[in-house]
Parts: C-alpha cells; sequence; structure tokens
C-alpha cells in the first residue's frame, strides 16, 4: 500500500472517517468509495478505484496476450515467477519475479514492447494520437509486481489491462516505457550519468515540476538563437518540454483500478496470475481492438456470415465485407448508404426477422429457441455485432459495451427496417409534423448512428470512465426526441461514412469541422465548431440530453412534438406505481364499504338527513368508478385493427371488441 500512495493523487477520500474519539473514529472512504470487489472463476480480486498520474506505472510483460510468445522465444529469457506469501501462507495480490541481470529484464521489456507495437500496427488506427487529442476515457487495471534482479527488490505497478495505453502515455511524457519498471534516469533531469531513481517518488515530482513550469508555452515561440550554441542548446532544451507539457496535457490525469486484493476459491489452490489473467482476458473479449480467429465473437461471428452465405442469405461481396477481405464502402457506392447497408446486413446476420434466418442464427450459435432468449443472449449477440462491423470496416474502436444493445424481447423477432434510404430517412426524421413515421424514422436513423456515435466518444453509455451511467438506448431516446439529437444523427453517419472511405483507400471530401477529430457539436439545432479544443463527447452529449429536462440552463436540445407513440410511451411510464397504488385504494374502499355495510342493516335507523348525505357521495364515488372500469376494460383488449389506432392519447381507439 505504500507503494501504491506514489500512483494515488486523490488520497483524501480515502481515508475519510466517520465517528469521534468517543464513539470511536472508523475510515470508512477506503471500503465504501474506492474499492469494488471483481470475481473470477479462480478467486475474488478487489481494485481500489482513484485518479493516477498519466506517468504513472508500467507496462506489464505478463500480459496474457503475448505471454505464450514471450515463453515460446528462444531469444528472451523468461523469468522465474513466485507467490508472495503471508505467514499463515495466504496469497498477496503480489507477483513476484526474478530476473538474473537488469539487462535480461531490458531485453525483456524490449521484447514485450515490440510485441505492443506489432500489434498496433495490425489495428489500423492511431492509439498515441487518440489518447493526445481526446485522452483516455477507458479506466486501466494494474497489480503489483515485485521484480529482484541479483541484490535488488523494487516493487512497480504493471498493467493487468492497459499496456498500450500506458506505453503510449509515457510516449506523450517523453518517457521510455521501461521507466515505470527500471525507474528514470537523473541525467534526464540534468543528474548524473549512469544513475536512476527506483522509486517515483524521488522523480515523479520533479518531472512534473519541469512539465508545469513549460506548460501553456508554444514551442514555436521559443527562438533559437544562431550565434550562441549554449544559449541554442537551452533553448532547444526549453522548446523540447514545452511540446511535451503540450502532448502531455489531455492524459495528465487518468482514472485506475489497482488490485489490492486477492481471496481464492475456498478448496482450491491460490492462483493469483491466473485470476489476473481471465479478468484481462473478459475485458479483451468484450473490447473491439484485436479480434482474431480465436476471438469468441469474431469466430461465432464468422460461423453466422458463412452459414448465411452457404443459405443464400448473403450475396458474395457481403460475405466478403463480414470477412474483412473487402471494404464496407463497396456495399454502396454512396457514402451514407454504404453504412446503412452495413449496419442493415449486420442485424440481418444477428439480429434476424425471417423465421429461417431465426432458426438458423438460433442453431450456429446454440440457443434455445427464440422465445427463450434472455437478456445474457441479447448481449452475447450484441458482441458478435461488434466484432463483425469491426472486421468489415477494419481498426475501429466499437466496444459492443458501447452499442446499442436490443433488449431480450426485440432479439426473438429481429430488429427490422424500414428500406427506406438514408435520404429518406432523414427526410422522415426532420420533418416538422409529428407523426408514426417520423418517430419510426428516427428510431433507425438513431440505430444506423451509433457506430459513427461511438467511434466518435459521444455515446459510451455505463462503458468506460465517462460519469454518465445511462443506458445507451436511453440516450438515444432522449436525443431522438429533440431536433438537435437528429441533426447529430446525421452527423454521425456522415462521420463513419468518412471513416469507411478512407479505410477502403478512397479520398473522402473533408467535413466542416472535422479537424477537431471528433464529431461537430451541436447548439440549438444549428451545427458550431468554434470550440475546436471541446468536440462532441459523453459528457457533452449528457448536458444536452438529460433524462429530465430543468431549468438550469445546462441545454436540452430543441424539442419536438411529440408522435403518437411518443406521446403512449410517455404516458406508459407514467403509470410506474400508480398502478399499485390504484390497487390499494380500490381494496382499502372496498373493505370499508364492506365495514360499513352492517351499520346500514337491521337495528341501525338512518335518519332522512343521514340517508341523503350518503346518497350524495355515493353518487360522487359511482362515475368514478364506472369510468375507471371502462378504460380498464379497454386496456384489456389489444388492438386489432392498426387503422383504429388514430386521435389523440386521449382517445386512443385500442379495439373493436365489447369490453362492457
Amino acid at each position: 500500500m505504500e507503494r501504491l500512495s506514489a500512483e494515488a493523487i486523490n488520497l483524501k477520500p480515502l481515508i475519510a472517517t466517520t465517528g469521534n474519539k468517543t464513539s470511536g473514529i472508523v475510515v470508512t472512504g477506503f471500503k465504501d468509495a474506492a474499492v469494488r470487489v471483481v470475481e473470477t472463476e479462480h478467486g475474488t480480486l478487489y481494485e481500489l478505484r482513484v485518479k493516477q498520474p498519466g506517468l504513472a506505472s508500467a507496462i506489464n510483460q505478463f500480459n496474457i496476450r503475448f505471454a505464450y510468445d514471450v515463453a515460446q522465444s528462444t531469444t528472451v529469457p523468461s523469468p522465474r515467477l513466485v507467490p508472495v506469501k503471508d505467514p499463515d501462507g495466504g496469497q498477496h495480490a503480489i507477483m513476484e519475479v526474478e530476473f538474473e541481470s537488469e539487462q535480461a529484464l531490458l531485453d525483456h521489456l524490449t521484447f514485450v514492447e515490440g510485441r505492443l507495437a506489432a500489434a498496433e500496427k495490425a489495428r489500423k488506427y492511431d492509439l498515441k494520437a487518440d489518447l493526445e487529442a481526446s485522452g483516455q476515457s477507458e479506466r486501466a487495471t494494474y497489480h503489483v509486481v515485485r521484480y529482484r534482479v541479483g541484490d535488488q527488490v523494487w516493487d512497480t505497478t504493471g498493467a493487468t489491462a492497459g499496456s498500450n495505453r500506458t506505453r503510449h502515455r509515457h510516449d506523450l511524457f517523453g518517457l521510455q516505457p521501461a521507466a515505470g519498471i527500471l525507474g528514470l534516469p537523473q541525467q534526464t533531469l540534468g543528474g548524473p550519468h549512469g544513475q536512476r531513481w527506483r522509486n517515483p517518488a524521488d522523480w515523479r515530482d520533479r518531472y512534473t515540476a519541469q512539465l508545469n513550469r513549460h506548460s501553456g508555452i508554444n514551442p514555436d515561440d521559443i527562438e533559437i538563437p544562431a550565434d550562441d550554441e549554449e544559449k541554442a542548446k537551452d533553448a532547444r532544451e526549453m522548446r523540447r518540454w514545452a511540446r511535451l507539457a503540450a502532448s502531455a496535457l489531455q492524459v495528465a490525469v487518468t482514472d485506475a483500478a489497482f488490485v489490492v486484493g486477492y481471496a481464492p476459491v475456498k478448496g482450491s489452490r491460490p492462483d493469483f496470475d491466473a485470476a489476473l489473467a481471465s479478468t484481462n482476458l473478459r475485458t479483451h473479449l468484450h473490447g473491439p481492438l484485436d479480434f482474431s480467429g480465436t476471438n469468441q465473437a469474431m469466430a461465432s461471428g464468422r460461423k453466422l456470415t458463412d452459414r448465411a452465405f452457404a443459405d443464400n442469405a448473403i450475396t458474395v461481396t457481403e460475405h466478403a465485407v463480414l470477412t474483412g477481405v473487402k471494404a464496407a464502402a463497396e456495399l454502396h457506392e454512396d457514402p451514407r448508404e454504404a453504412v446503412a447497408a452495413l449496419v442493415r446486413l449486420v442485424d440481418r446476420v444477428v439480429f434476424p426477422t425471417d423465421t429461417p434466418s431465426l432458426r438458423r442464427t438460433t442453431k450456429v450459435l446454440v440457443e434455445p429457441s427464440p422465445s427463450q432468449l434472455t437478456a445474457k443472449h441479447a448481449a452475447n449477440r450484441a458482441e458478435i455485432r461488434s466484432a463483425l462491423l469491426t472486421a468489415a470496416v477494419g481498426g475501429v474502436d466499437l466496444p459492443a459495451a458501447a452499442m446499442d444493445t436490443p433488449h431480450q424481447k426485440v432479439v426473438r423477432k429481429g430488429i427490422a427496417t424500414t428500406g427506406l434510404s438514408v435520404t429518406e430517412l432523414i427526410a422522415a426524421a426532420t420533418s416538422a409534423e409529428p407523426s408514426g413515421g417520423r418517430e419510426t424514422a428516427r428510431m433507425e436513423l438513431a440505430h444506423l448512428a451509433v457506430p459513427g456515435l461511438v467511434n466518435g466518444k459521444v455515446l459510451l453509455g455505463s462503458y468506460g470512465s465517462t460519469g454518465d451511467r445511462r443506458a445507451v438506448t436511453t440516450k438515444l431516446a432522449a436525443a431522438r426526441i429533440t431536433d438537435d439529437g437528429v441533426r447529430l444523427f446525421i452527423e454521425a453517419i456522415d462521420a463513419f461514412a468518412e471513416v469507411m472511405q478512407l479505410r477502403a483507400g478512397r479520398a473522402a471530401p473533408p467535413r466542416p469541422g472535422a479537424a477537431t477529430g471528433r464529431l461537430r457539436r451541436v447548439s440549438g439545432g444549428d451545427v458550431v465548431t468554434t470550440d475546436a479544443a471541446k468536440p462532441a463527447d459523453s459528457e457533452w452529449f449528457t448536458s444536452q440530453w438529460p433524462v429530465e429536462s430543468d431549468d438550469s440552463g445546462s441545454g436540452t436540445g430543441t424539442s419536438s412534438g411529440l408522435s403518437l407513440g411518443e406521446q403512449w410511451a410517455e404516458k406508459l411510464k407514467d403509470t410506474t406505481g400508480l398502478v399499485e397504488n390504484a390497487k390499494k385504494a380500490a381494496l382499502a374502499v372496498a373493505k370499508h364499504f364492506e365495514a360499513m355495510h352492517s351499520l346500514v342493516g337491521p337495528g341501525r335507523e338512518m335518519t332522512a338527513d343521514e340517508r341523503q348525505d350518503w346518497q350524495d357521495e355515493l353518487d360522487k364515488i359511482e362515475p368514478i368508478v364506472e369510468k375507471a372500469g371502462k378504460h380498464l376494460g379497454k386496456l384489456r383488449y389489444r388492438p386489432t385493427d392498426t387503422a383504429l389506432t388514430t386521435g389523440s392519447i386521449e382517445d386512443f381507439a385500442f379495439g373493436t371488441e365489447d369490453s362492457e
């Protein structure tokens, strides 16, 4: 824990207490606010959630994704792993490794960095540029590694999940990846050659202070004198630090989780390494960035694709796109229509609507019958969709957890499409008159826009460290009832269309505002690009379309009139709790009348005035009960003629059956 104290910058919440000296002081912040329990098949892990300096931690050469490559390499020595145990024999949440020499450790790190670089080249996108422009939104996870090299022993934190992000953050700070493990050479900060600070507490404050001194200085404003070499050297050094300060700004502080505890499964051999590996593997199965033939979601997607092709459900071109052989942009010559064609193609394979395809999908995925599908099956299908979209476009960031996962009821029936072109959808969605057609168009337009929104880091939902825990479908519903939201959907489709064109090696005409690297901002229904430093992101989306409008002036989007379907959805939402309250009230009245009945029988003579007063009360109640019974009868029947479901919400016709 002393070692981890150098990794956190918000220690105050962790030591929050309750009580006093008389009642007893209890430290509540650590457990209640920061520690998360993670269950694995190898035991329980405890993660400490904190803010960390961006230059903290280290890449992990024991990451499961390339541990096999390390073990199979004949040029890199494998270290000896030793479990760290307490006096009672329990295993600490620490991994101890021993290298024969510091050079062996350096060779090992060099090999691992090469594997990371090779994996990133295959991804066809620039993670470092992404971090520099937008920061790190996804929380990385670290655990403590104790290194032994000869007589030296030191602890550091290695990435259980997030080695590439950590490596690129260090690069933005001007650090070598090995600095997080081997320490920082003192000559980096003007100290003697051949010596290094091993303890991060000895150099991080110094390094940060150097960056802060040059923060806000434009490197190009620093002139390099041509007639004085000594001053020129100082000016070049100042320019280097100014550039580092500018590049590291977006990752100066990041969210991190540190594994601080481990409780093995009772009755089994403690295996901290396996518990870490299982969490990392699970994380990457959900992610989109490194799909391979052995990835479960991608493997299932390929099976579905091959079987659909064998059944003549998709064409040769469509099969080639879904398997990554052809660029997705080739699905249609119009970039916008290519986006719609791709999303609909993947939906047709993963979430089909026709009976033969439903049977095929269920059989290939070894699922129960459609009526028995659960939320788990919906989530699995969502991962497959994410994998296929990623493979079809190539290198985009479409994590399944950030997509609009359909409800299990929708999965049972499939995702239907209007068949309209994007141009027709936009025309219907931007209509000034509310209607069922406009509502349907907006729903499909939102669905087509999701890949662009996710790729633009706008609609992350509960995925990552966005601070907005609403589901993606909830956000989409909030956005599509506003004109601003529809404009954002159109922009997202155009942005994704541009990505598809670039992946296909085609020249894509520049979009206004594209220089920000993200989607353009929308304000009051108009697209604006004046604030390039703050492009659209999940936080901005939250402020634009909150769940409920308020008067704070934070921006709620330009509301549109509600269609009949949207009115119905709002009324249905309002019934939450009302039905139970009505049942309780009706039951109370019934019991009350039952108790009163004995008071109006023999032995209880009522005066004329009493009888009249009581009749007046009944006259007030009777029409209310009759009206409630009439509407209750209507609501019990489903509509048989969709042509009758017109009018306002007050006279909605639900059927022709005699419900009286």
